[in-house]
């Protein structure tokens, strides 16, 4: 489970006064908890849910990262930060489908919808996300959409 990898992970950091690590790893476990008490929260503790939380941070992060990234010389050592963060996160996180695997997916939905029609961009999108939760970049799945039905 991923929880107990992350406090085998956390005791680790302790032991060899890793305060970079300590840092991400309690991040994380605090994203989680703000999680579990946000109001209307009916789920449970499960690998699902620890993947969907690292998944939000990390694109927390890399919007963080744009941002210090930006700033040139001084963001540089924020975003050197980031970077790594980012780099550990991923770690935990399922691989995403390349371009070509994910331009399948969008080609399957938008056949199953009915074939090309502009007006489904949503519907399209919808139904890949769904259907392919954690395993698609929505950026790349978007792109896609729009290319073969407004392209």
């Amino acid at each position: 489970m991923i929880a107990q990898q992350l406090n085998e992970q956390l005791k680790e950091a302790m032991r060899a006064k890793d305060q970079r690590l300590l840092g991400v790893i309690r991040m994380v476990k605090a994203k989680m908890t703000e999680r579990k008490t946000s109001k209307g929260f009916k789920g449970v503790e499960d690998d699902a849910l620890w993947l969907d939380v690292i998944g939000a941070y990390q694109k927390m992060q890399v919007k963080a990262l744009a941002q210090y990234e930006a700033l040139g010389e001084v963001g540089a050592e924020a975003a050197a930060e980031l970077r790594w963060e980012i780099a550990w996160l991923e770690g935990y996180l399922p691989k995403l489908a390349d371009e070509a695997q994910t331009r399948a997916w969008v080609e399957a939905a938008i056949q199953g919808l009915g074939g090309p029609d502009k007006a489904r961009v949503g519907q399209v999108m919808g139904a890949v996300m769904k259907s392919h939760k954690g395993e698609v970049d929505a950026n790349l799945v978007r792109d896609l959409v729009n290319a073969q039905l407004n392209g």
